[in-house]
């Protein structure tokens, strides 16, 4: 790993304008699940049970980016003090990682699950004449 850390001292400038630009992308990443979340949510508003699978992608949508940015925080230790960084650093970030596509995995087909049923429940009561006028 030290080897690893000491190629990338001449571009370290960029390293860490990637992570800025990671962070960046983690809160755009947020908005917009967390929108397409709030969005099924109130399609689902009057199904009780149904309306379960967007609050659970919002609760795994802030888990991912927490873990996404922990994962961020590791790295950013480790090259601001690649000749000592304390080596539980790399196992923190290993784990972060890990963790983080675990949530993902469930993350993403969640939000198209929910995406879906609130069509789907959208449309089928449009079809049976029960919608609601629009507000």
């Amino acid at each position: 790993m030290d080897t690893i850390l000491q190629a990338f001292e001449p571009v370290m400038g960029s390293v860490m304008l990637l992570s800025i630009l990671d962070y960046i992308f983690i809160v755009a990443g947020f908005l917009l699940f967390f929108s397409l979340h709030s969005v099924s949510l109130k399609a689902l508003a009057g199904h009780d049970r149904l309306s379960l699978i967007p609050k659970v992608g919002m609760a795994l949508t802030v888990v991912s980016r927490l873990l996404d940015s922990l994962e961020n925080l590791w790295v950013i230790l480790i090259y601001t003090n690649p000749d000592d960084y304390a080596t539980i650093l790399i196992s923190l970030m290993n784990n972060s990682e890990s963790l983080k596509w675990m949530v993902v995995s469930v993350e993403y087909p969640m939000l198209g699950i929910s995406l879906a049923v609130a069509l789907l429940t959208r449309f089928t009561s449009l079809s049976n004449g029960r919608a609601k006028s629009p507000e």
